[in-house]
């Protein structure tokens, strides 16, 4: 004797269908779960980061860099002094135009909407509301120029 049951064609299908919407709806919610609660790596700060040497920069002159990926510009003021900041514009975000060699006297700008900053980052002109975020500047003995996020 045979005990068991012939599955329906309804239940059948039923179970068939059932696998790929129970995926499609599990889906978005291990996507918000990954929002709420993102993996440890990725709040961590961004490591530091060596983007030339003291001796390839002349007073006044700059280096473009990028920097967990946004671009950044690297100003030496004189012998000792450099500072970093980030080109992205405190107004909306547009990247900051940097003129070319010497920038004494001269200021970057935004060309969204007009914005304009000295060459130590400071706003100057226009709707940035702040100053270009910094970044941290250390100079190793061998004079490499090691840039990090600072902490405010």
């Amino acid at each position: 004797m045979d005990n068991t049951t012939p599955v329906s064609r309804r239940k059948f299908l039923g179970a068939v269908l059932a696998i790929p919407a129970i995926g499609a709806l599990g889906t978005p919610l291990v996507a918000a779960g990954q929002f709420v609660y993102p993996p440890d790596s990725l709040l961590q700060p961004p490591k530091p980061k060596k983007i030339g040497n003291l001796k390839d920069v002349n007073v006044w002159e700059s280096i473009k860099f990028d920097f967990n990926d946004a671009p950044g510009l690297l100003v030496r003021k004189d012998e000792k002094e450099v500072v970093a900041y980030s080109l992205k514009c405190t107004h909306l975000g547009c990247t900051v135009e940097v003129p070319k060699g010497n920038l004494k006297d001269k200021q970057l700008f935004c060309p969204c909407h007009g914005g304009q900053f000295d060459p130590m980052g400071n706003n100057v002109g226009g709707p940035p509301p702040k100053p270009l975020p910094a970044f941290g500047v250390e100079i190793a003995d061998n004079g490499d120029i090691i840039i990090s996020e600072k902490l405010a």
